[in-house]
């Protein structure tokens, strides 16, 4: 089972420090990579809407681009119609 989780074609190689140390390696490097994609997401969702306006994109576009969900009524425009 480790030499199929390391990826060696050999099943007959014992699991030995390397192939721990590489396997630690790959986890590392995919969740480098993942914090990378957030990191780069987090940026994007927190733009001003300035720089929204000089690429040509809405609010309501980059919350489809990111997935996010707008909330159907706005609370404040609620509570502002009742004063």
């Amino acid at each position: 089972m480790g030499a199929y989780a390391a990826g060696s074609t050999n099943h007959n190689v014992e699991f030995g420090f390397s192939a721990v140390i590489r396997i630690c390696k790959q986890i590392l490097n995919a969740v480098a990579e993942r914090a990378t994609v957030a990191a780069d997401r987090s940026r994007f969702a927190a733009l001003p809407a300035r720089y929204l306006d000089d690429i040509g994109m809405t609010v309501a576009e980059r919350a489809a681009v990111l997935g996010y969900d707008e909330p159907m009524i706005d609370a404040w425009r609620l509570v502002a119609s009742h004063l």
